[in-house]
Formats: C-alpha cells, structure tokens, sequence
C-alpha cells in the first residue's frame, strides 16, 4: 500500500514537472498560440476550478504548520497529498488562465500582472513540495513559506477579482466607500453625475483597459465614441440609436444581450435615462438645468438632485406601495429627489394613454407637484381630474388636444408656477381663468393663435408672467412637430370602412401622406385637405411641411380590416420566453391591441429560436380568402420579415391542405423601424379552422450579425 502511495505521488509530481515546464515555455513564447475550440473550453473553465488551489494551499500551510511542530496530528503522508494537490490543482488552474488570457478581450497590465503571478504561485507551490522534507526542518522556514506563497494568492486573487468584477471587487466590503459627491441640480452635468455612474455601475466590469470585452472600452469618453469591433455604441440616426440600446434590450438569454446573465442588469429606469441621453445628441458637457423643463430626462434627474434653493414641502409623503404601483411602462411616478415627500408624474406613450389614467392618480393627488403630458391625447374634460392636484407646480400640456374650454378646471392650483400649453387650441381668452393665479410665473404658448399682438393684454392680466411665443424672425429654423394620425373612435382594426384624420400642430402646415408604404415627399405625395375613408388595411406615413421650417419626422400608423372574428387560439409553439407573457396564451393575436415601433411594449409577441405555429378556430364553418400577419421590422435590432408564411386550412387539425405559401420581401439594407403587413392570399375556401405558419428569416450577408437567426414581430391576426 505505501508503495502504491509512492508511486501515485510520483506519477502526480512528474506530471507537475511537465505541466510546469509547459507553463513557462507557453508564457515566454505563446505569444501567437492559436486555441483550438477544446483548449477554449478549457481556458474558460479557469473562473470555476480556481477556489481549489486556493483552499488547498491553505489547508496544506496549515498541515505543514503541524508537521514542522513536530505534532502528530496531521500525518506526513496526508501532508504530502494536501501539498501535492495543491501543487497540482494550481499549475491546472495557471495553464486555464493562461489559455483564457489568449481569448480577444484580455490585455493590459492587470491581465499581466495577474498572469505573471498565477505561474508563480504554481512555481512556488511545485518547488514547496519538492523541498518539502528541507522546509520541514525550520518551523521559521515553513513559516515563511506559507506566508509568502499565501501573500502571492491573495493578491494574485484580488487583482483576477479586479479583472472580472471591476476595480477592488476583493477589499471593497472592508475599505471606506468614497461616496460620489452630491452636486445641486443646478451644477450638475449629465454625463458626468447621470450617465457614467450608469456605466460604470453595470458596463466597467466588463469593459476596460485590462479587460475589453469586445474590444471596447468604456473608461474615457474619447474611448466610448470609438466604440468596439462591431462599431459605434450610438448613433442617432439609426433605427433603435445603435448597437447599446439594442443589446440591453435583447432577451436576457441572448448570448449579445448587455450587460450578460449573470451580470447586475440595467433597471428599467437606467435603460430609458440612457436612451433619452442619446437621443438628445449625448452631449458630455450639458448641464441638467440647460435642458427644457417639459425634457423627460431632465424630469427623471430631478429624482437624483437636490436643488440649491430647493422648496421645501409641508405634506406627507404617499405610501411608497401606492406610488410604485401607480408606476407602469407608460407612466413613471417617483419622487422628485430623495426623501421627498413631492411626486413627479410623467406620461411616455400616447397611443397607451386614456383619461382614465389621470383618475387613477387620485389616491397622490396632494403629492404631485410635476405634470408632464407633453403629446399626449388629453383633452379639455381631462383637466377637471388634473385640478384636483391642489400641490400642482408644474404643468406640461404642450401638443395635446386641449382647446381651452377645460382651463377653468385649472384655476384652483394656488402653487401652480409653469404651464406649458404650445402646440394646442388655446387661445388668449382661454386663458383668463388662470388670472387670478399669483404663483404662475411662466407660460409656453408657442404655435397656438396667440400672437405678438395679444401679449399686450396678456401681460396686463398676468403681471407676473413670462410669456413664450416661440422664435420669430428670418434667420431662425425650426423644426415642425410631427402630425398624428387617427381613425374614427380611435379604432385600427375595422370591418368596413374607416375614416381617417391627419391633423398636425403648426395650422399653417402642408400635411402630405401616402397608403403605398413609401415615404411621403413634398411634391408628388398626396397633400391632406379633410378626413378620407379607407376600405382595406393600410400602413400610412405622413409629414408635415411649411417653407422656413425644416420638414417633420414620418409619422407612420396602421390601420387594418378585419372581416371575419377569430373565435380562439392555440400556440402550437410558444414564443421566445420574453415574450410568453405578453402573448396571454395565444389572445393577443386577436385582442385587437396594435404596437407601434418600439417592440418593447407589451403588445408585441416575438419568435426566434422557434417557427411561429398557431392555429386559429372558428365556432361556425366560416368562407375565407386570406389571412394578415401584423409585424413588424426593425432591422437593427434583428426583426426581419418571416422568410416563409404558410396559411393552412381545413375542418379538423387533420385535413389541413396548404392554402397560401409566401416569401415577403427582405430589406436589402439597415434602415429605421417600421410596421409592416404579411398578407397571404388563397381562393376562397370554407374553414373551421387555420393553420398560421411564419418561419423567422437567417441575418443576410450584409447584416453585421450575418447568419444569426432573426426575429419574427406580430401583434395581430387578421382574417378575411
């Protein structure tokens, strides 16, 4: 048996020799090792093996310890396998290291250092047991030993921890935090104490000089705007503003998806802080208070800041429950800043919201000081629900369908101190119910019938107030709103016919429109002069034009007839788990409840790693002649058409005959996200039920993630 024992620890101990000598010659002259995929595998297993060699060594001090006493509690031979196996394990763990550092993504001095050190810790604990018996003699000696080769691990530990985690990953539960200083509102930059907190928080870790992910670097700004292989982190111009909001919102199971699973993810709030930063122009020199008031990053940041003159509130604060209920993905309630008893409301998405919503806010009524409802469809009878906000300060109604009927609703905001109103019907005699008003110091009325003119007898009646008309002159440019198209009692799915209205905020304004899909220009595209009706589905684009302005963004709705009800829904294959929710069991398909460009909200259902399969049931034989998939294309965030659509029909699961097979057409480039409608035609033909087939599409070559399965959208089916 002690034989066997002898021969195994030589058999281990050579093998160390081995992979000692290894170890360096790879160090010295590795330098252009290409791995296979096997040695990938391998390196990649170096964060999982690592805590081996570590408990080992220590166990193996501490057993060393006992043998130098001379003590009979740990034996030779048990001390020889704790310190050969820790030998072992750590020129295993240093060949894994040395392997992963090869990947792209590792280098600078960090990398090195920690490099350098792991394959001394190896050498160490190799030469510890060769001279095991020497070391033994001197209790001094094994002393020294132990420390030494203890005081290498640790900080060959804590500079790996550095490596995977961020800067200090190892000592920061016992080192004084330095707190980021607080800056008042007022001197705040939004890059600076908004933006690169975020980044650094949950990007850094990932992303810097000794470990570039990607080969991007996220430490300096002149680095940010390289970007990494795949390109720029941003860009406004292109569908999505680039490649970093469209990896934070990937699935979180997405191999691109940032930060990684497993890795602290960006709050929702973070997410939308970093679009609107970027859709601004991401500025790294703007302060917060040189933003417009009605600017929704600017509202969000008031949550983060105290002001210098801050006011100070008397009431309650609300239950915290309450407030983070009332939050949801259209309407954002939260403190004004921390500790603060006073709330600020702001509404996101215009097709989501309804009158309702405002009600809802009853049980906060007293802690609302900020109202942001910029573009949202409010109307006069709206404002009734707004006028109980008694602690009201600050009101943004701009573009919204207020006339000014409802402003009498308004006149018992005692605190009320800025009104925003641009955009809207309201007039100069709309506004004498705020009269009496002493706190309202500033009002916005630009593109409203309120002229030059009128400010003579406004400033008379509103002493107090300073009146925003606009711009006004020749060598001024500005940019018109876009216009917003709806139908009849706000429905996009209709049976018959629908009428469509198009209306945009600048009255002067040439509005133009197209039914095709294509772009409206400003010459050849029909020009809108008064409500049109429509008989079958239709996507329609508009813009709004008027010489001395710059012309408006597209603005693009569908609308979609719908002749015969589907009765039920069966998913024969589920979609992408992100979106299992969001298909309620096949009923949105049928909840007639469209999404717009953004796939992120709740109406879109997406399929990718798997066709997209339902069938569709009728309670009665119904005569059908083609069936409209609802989707979407967003080709930067890798939603394409269905390669392949399929519509199968027949009485039971079992007699389905293929009616239609279609290849819609495939974008030939990258361009901003737009809807779209996937129509399979057939003869008529009596069902009981459908078969719906949409197979996703592989990225095409000109695709930077060429080859990758895409994305299939839908969020309605409609038969005819």
């Amino acid at each position: 048996m002690m034989e066997e024992r002898s021969r195994a620890q030589a058999i281990i101990f050579n093998a160390c020799i081995f992979l000692n000598c290894l170890l360096v010659f790879l160090l010295f002259f590795g330098s252009e090792l290409r791995l296979p995929a096997f040695l990938q595998v391998f390196g990649r297993a170096h964060p999982l093996v690592l805590h081996f060699p570590i408990v080992l060594l220590l166990l193996a001090f501490g057993s060393e310890l006992i043998v130098a006493s001379s003590r009979a509690a740990v034996p030779k031979n048990t001390a020889n396998w704790l310190l050969l196996s820790a030998a072992f394990t750590t020129v295993i763990t240093a060949l894994m290291g040395l392997f992963l550092s090869k990947e792209p993504g590792y280098g600078g001095d960090e990398v090195t250092t920690h490099k350098w050190l792991g394959i001394a810790c190896s050498l160490l604990a190799f030469g510890w047991y060769g001279l095991k018996d020497q070391v033994r003699r001197n209790k001094a000696i094994t002393t020294v030993t132990g420390i030494g080769v203890a005081a290498v691990l640790l900080v060959a530990g804590h500079i790996g921890g550095n490596i995977t985690h961020g800067e200090d990953f190892l000592f920061s539960p016992v080192l004084a935090k330095s707190e980021t200083p607080q800056v008042p509102f007022e001197d705040a930059i939004v890059y600076t104490h908004l933006i690169q907190p975020i980044f650094e928080k949950k990007c850094m870790s990932c992303h810097n000089s000794s470990k570039a992910k990607g080969e991007l670097v996220m430490e300096t700004q002149q680095l940010l705007l390289k970007g990494g292989k795949d390109g720029k982190l941003w860009d406004t111009t292109a569908a999505g503003f680039g490649l970093l909001m469209q990896r934070i919102h990937l699935p979180l199971e997405s191999k691109e998806h940032m930060p990684p699973q497993g890795k602290p993810q960006l709050t929702d709030e973070e997410a939308r802080i970093l679009y609107l930063w970027i859709k601004a122009g991401s500025s790294f020199t703007q302060k917060l208070a040189t933003l417009p008031d009605s600017d929704s990053l600017k509202m969000i940041a008031r949550s983060f800041f105290k002001s210098k003159d801050e006011e100070q509130y008397t009431f309650a604060a609300a239950d915290e429950n309450t407030v983070k209920k009332l939050s949801n993905s259209y309407r954002v309630v939260a403190p004004i800043a921390t500790g603060s008893p006073a709330l600020d409301v702001s509404f996101f998405s215009a097709a989501q919201f309804k009158g309702e919503q405002l009600k809802e806010l009853e049980k906060v009524k007293d802690n609302i000081v900020s109202l942001q409802l910029s573009k949202m469809p409010v109307t006069d009878e709206d404002l009734k629900a707004i006028g109980s906000f008694s602690n009201l300060r600050a009101l943004n109604l701009s573009f919204t369908k207020v006339k000014g009927d409802g402003i009498k609703y308004l006149a018992g905001l005692q605190h009320l101190k800025q009104l925003s109103l641009s955009g809207t019907g309201i007039t100069t005699g709309g506004l004498q119910p705020l009269a009496k008003l002493k706190t309202l110091i500033a009002i916005e009325v630009w593109n409203t019938a309120i002229t030059d003119k009128d400010l003579t007898s406004l400033k008379s009646n509103f002493p107090k107030a300073a009146f925003d008309i606009g711009y006004k002159g020749d060598t001024v440019i500005a940019k018109l709103s876009t216009p917003i198209i709806t139908a009849a009692n706000d429905k996009q799915i209709f049976s018959n016919t629908s009428l469509i209205t198009i209306k945009s905020p600048v009255k002067a304004a040439i509005i133009r429109y197209t039914t095709d899909g294509n772009p409206p220009d400003s010459l050849k595209s029909p020009g809108y002069e008064k409500p049109f009706i429509i008989g079958k589905s239709a996507v329609i684009h508009a813009r709004a034009f008027l010489k001395g302005w710059i012309s408006s963004d597209t603005a693009t709705a569908g609308f979609y007839k719908s002749g015969i009800k589907v009765d039920s829904v069966f998913l024969i294959t589920r979609p992408n788990p992100r979106y299992i929710k969001n298909a309620m069991d096949g009923k949105a398909f049928i909840d007639e409840a469209l999404g717009g460009v953004n796939f992120g909200t709740p109406e879109w259902v997406g399929y990718q790693d798997s066709v997209l399969e339902i069938y569709l049931f009728f309670k009665q034989p119904v005569k059908v002649s083609a069936l409209t998939l609802n989707g979407l294309v967003a080709t930067g965030s890798d939603i394409f058409p269905p390669d392949v659509l399929q519509v199968w029909g027949g009485t039971t699961t079992q007699s389905l005959q293929l009616l239609s097979q279609t290849r819609p057409t495939q974008p030939s480039a990258n361009q901003p996200a737009y809807l779209a409608d996937f129509t399979g035609s057939f003869q008529p033909r009596q069902v009981s039920l459908i078969k719906l087939v949409a197979k996703p599409v592989r990225l095409p070559a000109w695709h930077p993630r060429k080859g990758k399965k895409g994305w299939v959208f839908c969020d309605e089916v409609l038969v005819n």
